[in-house]
């Protein structure tokens, strides 16, 4: 899977998401401008640590369980360094969790910051361009007989504009939308697409809002499907609720993981 952050909408993907999408459809999108890969060295880091601690506690937890040695037959002898293992466990992961809540909040407020000072330099040239494309449009919409199908037009148009470009043609908007008599879901599109600035630093805060609030996935459906297998014996679940049957089709095959 390969993480992206939309720049326009795609069926029912959203614009200015964060997502994860297979190879193939990655690419596509990245290909045709409407996302770019996402490169989170430091989520992908802790993500890893998470993962490393996971696999060694559980096979802790499986050599405890199929160990020969005599002490450790004895049911309470078992149960207690079961206990202390995952005492131990957690503890880990719960500094990693909060190494990567406080490296989140910090990455938020940065963005916020980039965002605020964000400079996208115009110069006179990206002016002349804005102004021109404002005349053209403007004259377009007036003499056109299908108003739709000028405004479809005038939108690809936009696109084609750099950031820059784009950026000076905001101080031409009432011009440019005043030709459009009275609906405002028109405007709002052409509003849109020049408002569409793909700047790393005015979408900061878009793409750190959007990080993960943890790195503890798998922990989680370790944690669910535990209780699902607990509360199986529940009367509050019987006849038919969430069971063994359950947890076998939906969780057991996507790593979740029943330390006792």
């Amino acid at each position: 899977m390969t993480r992206l952050f939309t720049y326009q909408s795609d069926g029912n993907i959203e614009k200015h998401r964060v997502i994860h999408a297979e190879h193939e459809q990655a690419q596509a999108l990245i290909d045709s401008g409407k996302a770019v890969k996402l490169d989170l060295p430091e989520l992908e880091r802790l993500e890893q640590k998470a993962d490393e601690l996971r696999t060694t506690y559980r096979a802790n937890v499986d050599r405890i369980r199929k160990s020969d040695n005599p002490l450790l037959q004895d049911e309470k002898v078992q149960k207690y360094e079961l206990d202390k293992l995952e005492k131990e466990y957690r503890a880990k992961t719960a500094e990693i969790e909060a190494e990567w809540k406080a490296y989140r909040a910090q990455q938020i407020e940065e963005a916020k910051v980039r965002a605020a000072r964000a400079v996208i330099k115009v110069t006179d040239s990206d002016r002349a361009v804005a102004e021109q494309f404002k005349n053209r449009a403007a004259l377009k919409l007036a003499g056109a007989s299908n108003k739709g199908e000028a405004l479809t037009e005038i939108r690809n148009e936009i696109n084609l504009l750099t950031d820059e470009q784009k950026t000076a043609l905001q101080g031409h908007i009432a011009g440019l939308i005043g030709g459009i008599d009275g609906n405002e879901s028109d405007k709002l599109l052409i509003i849109e697409a020049v408002q569409d600035i793909r700047n790393s630093d005015l979408l900061a805060v878009k793409v750190a809002e959007q990080l993960p609030t943890s790195v503890l996935g798998k922990q989680r459906i370790d944690d669910i499907a535990r209780r699902v297998v607990q509360d199986e014996a529940s009367s509050a679940l019987k006849g038919g609720g969430i069971d063994r049957e359950f947890y076998e089709e939906h969780l057991k095959g996507k790593g979740a993981f029943m330390p006792r």
